[in-house]
């Protein structure tokens, strides 16, 4: 028995050695075609199944029977697939990989207006390539590249400032986008030459042509030569023209150009309510005082610079008169017209007694301006420096009116208006009568009184004697 296992043991020895003994390893050593360099991650497929891929020294080893011819395929991003049989012996195999043809593609814009760049050079090295080509009026401009490879750039356009580039070119088409910079910008900043403020509409002339107008900001882009001598005019509404020879240098990108503000003359004219000129009146520019009225009502001011301004005319006796006023293109000729100041008036009703009326109607100048309180007073704002007519009018009182003047720069005033009682005829007639009765009884009276002393005179001794 124990024979027997023994040579079964060997004859299963024997086959493990047979089978080793035909066993192959396969080494696959993957590289650029061009520049020889090992190519790590490429795929690697035998008889269209995937084993593994390359590692960092571009190797795969690939372990199989050697009975028959293998199917090998080799692919990695950036190359073409590889493809080809292996005899069932062979040990190692050395594959060059061919990069593809890609697009890669350049566009070119003017920093400045954004628009593409038309006619700019393109000139692309690297890999063995030198290729150039010119921008279409879109901008652009394509090159066949191989995929993975690193090119040097280069582009020049009239105007411009020369650029240079690497690409690292991947795989697929690629499209790279550069601004180009103009080397004859130059760029005139128009302000006010006393704020310093921008002038935006300004009209910028270059060698008497009109080159454009300024922006909000007060700028205007030119695309001048250099080294170069150019004459330069801005103008703008309200303020006086610039004008300047310049010689623009290599180094030259910002020119100003400070305005200064036009100036115009400028009258104002003060007069009151009845169109009489107010002498002596001050006026104000925008809180400023720049003087007074002369007697024909009249202030005059010959270098106001255009602009808006606040104007103010202040008298005593007046109320205060102002107006905002924009200061353009021409002289001014403002006419101001004051009113007369109020004044806080107390209207005080009484009798001849210097007893106050209550309740009486008070007009003014036609129209009803209240009734008078338990004082007799009725207190309201009149204007001055005129003649205002004041009624007043109350039951058992008769109407009273009279024309009062409030003098000019009066601020308190009173006005006593006196009013006599009704005349009543009923009662005229009721004293007549009083007076008739009592005048009645007093003759009455006095006959009584004289019949009797009659009566007791001589002439009645003498009668009663005779009896």
């Amino acid at each position: 028995m124990a024979d027997r296992r023994l040579i079964i043991a060997l004859l299963l020895s024997c086959a493990l050695l047979c089978c080793s003994a035909q066993a192959v390893t396969l080494r696959i050593n993957v590289a650029d075609e061009k520049t020889g360099s090992a190519l790590v991650d490429a795929s690697i497929y035998i008889d269209g199944s995937y084993v593994g891929s390359t590692a960092s020294d571009g190797i795969y080893s690939y372990y199989h029977s050697g009975k028959k011819d293998l199917r090998l395929k080799v692919a990695r991003t950036g190359y073409k697939d590889w493809v080809g049989y292996v005899d069932a012996d062979k040990t190692s195999i050395f594959v060059d990989m061919e990069r593809k043809d890609e697009t890669l593609t350049f566009e070119l814009y003017d920093s400045a207006t954004l628009e593409p760049i038309r006619g700019a050079l393109v000139r692309i090295e690297g890999e063995g390539t030198s290729s150039s080509g010119t921008t279409g009026s879109d901008g652009s401009v394509d090159f066949s590249v191989k995929a993975g490879a690193v090119y040097n750039v280069e582009i020049r356009a009239s105007g411009y400032y020369d650029l240079t580039k690497t690409v690292q070119m991947e795989s697929g088409g690629q499209i790279v986008q550069y601004w180009l910079f103009r080397s004859d910008l130059l760029a005139i900043q128009v302000r006010d030459s006393a704020t310093l403020d921008p002038i935006a509409g300004a009209e910028v002339y270059v060698d008497g042509k009109r080159a454009g107008a300024t922006d909000s900001a007060g700028r205007l882009p030119l695309n001048l030569q250099r080294e170069m001598r150019y004459s330069f005019k801005v103008t703008a509404p309200d303020y006086q023209p610039y004008q300047e020879e310049r010689y623009l240098d290599a180094d030259t990108v910002l020119l100003r150009a400070d305005l200064s503000k036009s100036a115009y003359p400028l009258s104002i004219t003060a007069f009151d309510e009845a169109t009489k000129p107010i002498a002596g009146a001050e006026v104000y520019l925008n809180g400023t005082f720049k003087g007074k009225t002369n007697q024909y009502g009249r202030f005059a001011l010959s270098d106001i610079h255009a602009g808006a301004y606040e104007i103010q005319v202040r008298a005593p006796g007046y109320v205060d008169w102002s107006e905002m006023r924009q200061i353009s293109g021409q002289a001014e000729d403002i006419i101001a017209e004051l009113s007369y100041d109020r004044a806080s008036v107390t209207i005080r009703a009484e009798g001849p007694d210097r007893k106050v009326i209550a309740d009486a109607v008070i007009v003014i100048d036609g129209q009803v301006a209240g009734v008078t309180d338990s004082l007799g007073c009725l207190r309201t704002e009149l204007v001055t420096n005129k003649v205002h007519v004041i009624a007043a009018a109350r039951d058992g009182y008769q109407n009273v009116s009279i024309n009062q003047e409030i003098p000019l720069g009066t601020t308190e005033f009173t006005i006593p208006l006196v009013m006599e009682p009704n005349f009543n005829i009923w009662m005229l007639v009721a004293g007549i009568g009083i007076v008739a009765l009592i005048v009645f009884v007093a003759i009455f009276i006095v006959r009584q009184r004289q019949a009797r002393r009659v009566g007791q005179g001589p002439g009645r001794s003498r009668g009663r004697d005779s009896l």
